[in-house]
């Protein structure tokens, strides 16, 4: 993953949206109907279980969980002290540590119909109570590029990671959350198709949107995962 950020690619691209504002698309309701239709369609159940449940996942000597690829992410423990600025001083906890980061990102396009769109996509995450969220289109670790899972590479795979018939808006490194994280930092990253009408975007999942319509749909509760607004404030 060897980005060259190019300031002129942002910058025209910021020109683009303010150049096809009036034909953009403003009413979120088709939206809000497609993600409705997601989750009608989805089969996904989660619940908490035991960590001993846990597929392939074990405790090393020191009592830290890792899983059996050595990929992914382990739960350790840290220490903090001379806090002083924090509610106490010290203390320790559980964080989760991780190898690699990863990539968030979206796919963009501009047509003279319907100016500039980002590419969304419909999906749960364990922790979403089976709710499904609007996120990039792109999530990515470097665990899950590897398929250390043992299954395939993310979808669009080749656009955004080899720039295959894309081209590079931006790419910033941004920190997880460090009370969680060990850390960890992902790339932010958004990409434009050379041609709007590419035929590697298909799926059910993947929808279309403007600007507009993320920022109306963002001002829901519990709509968008929050990577969106991340990845796409440079806008």
């Amino acid at each position: 993953m060897k980005y060259k950020n190019n300031i002129n690619n942002l910058i025209k691209l910021k020109k683009e949206i303010i150049k096809f504002q009036d034909n953009e698309d403003k009413d979120i309701k088709e939206i809000l109907r497609w993600r409705s239709k997601l989750k009608k369609k989805s089969k996904i159940k989660t619940k908490l279980i035991n960590l001993d449940e846990c597929k392939d996942w074990y405790l090393d000597k020191n009592k830290n969980l890792y899983h059996k690829s050595g990929q992914f992410f382990k739960v350790q423990g840290v220490k903090i002290s001379g806090a002083s600025l924090r509610e106490v001083k010290s203390w320790t906890q559980p964080i989760l540590t991780q190898k690699h980061g990863g990539i968030l990102a979206f796919i963009c396009r501009v047509t003279k119909k319907k100016g500039v769109q980002f590419l969304l996509e419909g999906k749960t995450e364990p922790g979403d109570n089976s709710d499904v969220k609007i996120t990039s289109c792109f999530q990515a670790t470097q665990s899950n590029m590897n398929r250390a899972h043992g299954g395939k590479r993310p979808n669009f795979y080749d656009i955004v990671v080899n720039l295959k018939g894309a081209k590079l808006i931006y790419c910033a490194a941004h920190n997880e959350e460090g009370a969680r994280f060990w850390k960890k930092s992902n790339l932010n990253v958004i990409v434009q198709l050379k041609n709007p009408n590419d035929r590697r975007i298909k799926g059910s999942n993947y929808k279309w949107a403007s600007l507009s319509q993320i920022k109306k749909i963002s001002l829901m509760n519990n709509v968008v995962n929050p990577f969106v607004k991340t990845i796409l404030f440079m806008i």
